[in-house]
């Protein structure tokens, strides 16, 4: 572990959190796991301590996938997420991957002409829409007939009443599957019913998935919340701000990482990550952020050391007239991912999905980036024997420390400012 790793673990053991997600198989009839339903979680202990909906909607994701990694959780197969009526409205379910997610809609979201709206946009355009702890009754009809699947709470029908509900629900498109099976008497009623799919205890209780979670610097994230608010912001905007809070760049690649796995693993600079995203998937990780107040204050030194060094390669690659030069930021930016994460390097790496070549450079020192980003820890260490940037002589390379130390100081200056 670097030595800046070392310094930072009792700051970092301060600011860092444990956050979970629970899970509960869903089964065919034929008892193969068809996907999970992700649950709320604030503690190992496994139950669903909600007090605010929305809030409650919005850690879920954040911890699925900027904290702990969709893949981790549910692996290959599909995540049954349950979403709030503000969460559907405020369009946060675009940030959510259309092929690894069925959008849950909660009992008591009302079909709204709003509400409808919402989820017709959402049917139009991919998503599968699940209706959960569902009663029939006629003034959902609308809401039916846009869904996918409907998860029917047999506690909440009686035995009698089963088959009618049934009955009424098979005239329209879509799949049934029995939530909250306690019994095998329930699990083979349900099955001679034609029920597609299965949920409850007769099976499998929710386990509980942990992971860490890293602080957002507060102000960065209200400079960033607003700014996105203008509709002529660019990409490069929001690009400029989000490589000042390392952890907000971390979450944003591991939120990348999460949604799009098996499509762009390979990211080479923040602006290819926020061009992949997207603006509309920034303002709402930057909104759930904020509802699940994850918000916290770094360890400044730690947060201007990264700063430097980012700043410093990317100045060094332009005297040295290489080209994207925001790619030897990345770089640097992410060479103290270990101090970041309080985890060795390589298992540090494993968590963001950054290209070969910046992953090169910081393992081992390898290519065009590895050189520049060795003059720039050298120089940091005052190691002068090590310091060998060629074509740039001592002074070029101490300009540019000197350059990238006012340009953090001002950065933060100007974050703190705000406050």
């Amino acid at each position: 572990m670097s030595e800046l790793a070392s310094s930072s673990n009792q700051q970092k053991a301060d600011l860092t959190s444990t956050v979970y997600v629970g899970r509960q198989p869903i089964y065919t009839s034929d008892l193969k796991t068809h996907a999970f339903e992700l649950l709320f979680r604030s503690s190992e202990e496994n139950v669903a301590k909600i007090i605010d909906g929305e809030r409650a909607t919005a850690e879920l994701c954040l911890n699925t996938f900027a904290e702990i990694g969709l893949e981790r959780i549910v692996g290959c197969l599909p995540a049954f997420i349950n979403v709030s009526e503000n969460f559907l409205l405020h369009g946060h379910c675009f940030s959510l991957p259309k092929e690894r997610v069925v959008i849950e809609i909660l009992e008591d979201v009302r079909p709204t002409p709003d509400v409808l709206d919402a989820v017709s946009e959402l049917q139009d355009v991919g998503y599968t829409i699940a209706l959960d702890d569902f009663v029939y009754r006629p003034e959902l009809l609308p809401l039916v007939e846009l869904a996918h699947i409907v998860k029917v709470d047999l506690p909440l029908v009686p035995t009698d009443g089963l088959a009618n509900q049934v009955s009424l629900l098979k005239k329209h498109d879509l799949q049934l599957l029995a939530e909250k099976v306690e019994t095998e008497e329930e699990f083979e009623t349900c099955k001679k019913l034609g029920f597609d799919y299965f949920q409850g205890y007769f099976f499998s209780r929710p386990t509980i998935v942990k992971g860490k979670k890293l602080p957002t610097n507060k102000v960065t994230m209200m400079r960033l919340v607003s700014q996105i608010q203008n509709p002529s912001v660019s990409l490069n905007e929001i690009s400029d701000i989000i490589q000042t809070e390392p952890v907000l760049a971390y979450k944003l690649l591991r939120y990348a990482n999460s949604a799009f796995h098996g499509f762009a693993r390979e990211i080479e600079s923040i602006q290819h990550a926020v061009t992949l995203v997207g603006i509309r998937q920034i303002k709402t990780i930057c909104s759930l952020t904020a509802i699940s107040s994850a918000a916290g204050n770094k360890p400044e030194a730690l947060v201007q050391t990264l700063l430097i060094r980012g700043k410093m390669a990317e100045l060094l690659a332009t005297q040295m007239n290489h080209g994207k030069t925001e790619t030897f930021f990345m770089a640097g930016l992410f060479s103290g991912l270990d101090a970041l994460l309080d985890l060795p390097m390589d298992e540090a790496l494993e968590m963001v999905p950054l290209s070969k070549e910046i992953e090169d450079s910081i393992r081992s020192g390898a290519g065009k980036l590895g050189i520049v980003l060795n003059s720039v820890l050298a120089y940091e260490r005052g190691d002068w024997d090590a310091l060998s940037c060629p074509p740039l002589d001592a002074g070029a390379i101490r300009n540019a420390y000197l350059e990238a130390i006012d340009w953090a100081q001002q950065t933060l200056a100007k974050v703190m400012a705000i406050s």
